[in-house]
């Protein structure tokens, strides 16, 4: 029998076929990690928030003051909490997935290179390498995004439900399916570099955290914010988004720091105080702000796919 009926990359195989075989606990792994994450957002959604009356309560002209009320409160915030980092957590799996089983262990250890000797060609190997988890992060990840975001709606009043609160706007939307395809490109950039599966980890996790703590640092400028003013005696205009700037008003209207007067007259008199500004992303800015962001990180999963297969070809140069 010929090396090429027993390779398990044998073309009659199939390498769609083969590739599955050989990361079908990851893919079963994952399956499950979907529909026990979705489970928890259909009860939050359905009993957690209807049939236990979770509700909303607010004080009145407070931002995000507003806390779960009803007999499962506690139980819904932890579950939310804990859902929503289920989902933001993915990015990383995947870029460990894919510096480290996918792609890194097979470079590691010399597999893939017996895979390109058993007719099939390195750039359709690695293009089924990243296509079909690729699929399967946006089917499972879309799943759960649009779950989460029925949550939301569901209880829109809790903080926890509201976009600009720290840590749920990576849960609500596209972007939530966008990063984990960079996490997976960044994974198979670094394995190539590296080709060991322990360094190839680590570092692509780094670098997916700068490109997240980048993106944090810069998401309110993606889109034109809002400014409100109020006078001295008004205060701060009510608002609900994303809070980006605030301060005092002079009399020239330039923009300075609150100097802290409260209502002493003669304080904000010494100071030409004249009103106060809050600079943010209001709500309706959500898809808009998510779908510029969308944008970038597709075009740098692009070019770190690029970079990945242009490797490959130079790692194929006699």
């Amino acid at each position: 029998m010929s090396a090429a009926t027993l390779s398990p990359f044998s073309p009659s195989t199939g390498l769609t076929w083969t590739v599955l075989r050989l990361h079908r606990l990851a893919l079963w792994l994952w399956a499950a990690y979907v529909a026990v994450t979705g489970a928890m957002l259909l009860w939050l959604w359905g009993p957690g928030s209807s049939g236990w009356h979770i509700t909303g309560k607010c004080v009145a002209g407070v931002m995000n003051a507003c806390s779960a009320t009803g007999p499962g409160a506690g139980t819904y915030e932890y579950l939310l909490a804990l859902t929503t980092g289920l989902i933001t957590i993915v990015p990383a799996i995947a870029a460990a997935f894919a510096g480290g089983t996918l792609i890194g262990r097979e470079l590691e250890r010399g597999t893939a290179s017996l895979a390109w000797t058993q007719s099939v060609p390195p750039a359709r190997w690695l293009t089924t390498k990243l296509a079909l988890p690729a699929a399967f992060l946006v089917v499972g990840t879309g799943i759960l995004v649009a779950l989460r975001h029925l949550v939301a709606s569901a209880a829109s009043g809790l903080p926890s439900n509201q976009w600009f609160t720290n840590g749920v706007y990576g849960a609500l939307g596209p972007t939530a399916v966008a990063l984990p395809l960079l996490g997976l490109a960044l994974g198979a950039l670094v394995a190539f570099i590296s080709k060991r599966v322990i360094p190839s980890i680590c570092v692509s996790l780094a670098l997916l955290g700068i490109v997240i703590t980048a993106l944090g640092e810069i998401r309110g400028r993606l889109w034109p914010p809002v400014t409100v003013i109020g006078d001295v005696h008004e205060g701060y205009r009510g608002f609900a988004g994303l809070l980006l700037d605030e301060g005092a008003v002079t009399g020239s209207g330039a923009h300075i720091a609150d100097p802290l007067c409260v209502d002493d007259k003669s304080c904000l008199g010494r100071h030409n105080i004249t009103g106060f500004y809050r600079e943010f992303q209001p709500a309706s800015h959500f898809w808009p702000l998510q779908l510029v962001e969308t944008g970038i990180l597709l075009a740098l999963t692009a070019l770190v796919a690029a970079a990945a297969f242009a490797l490959l070809r130079r790692n194929q140069r006699p």
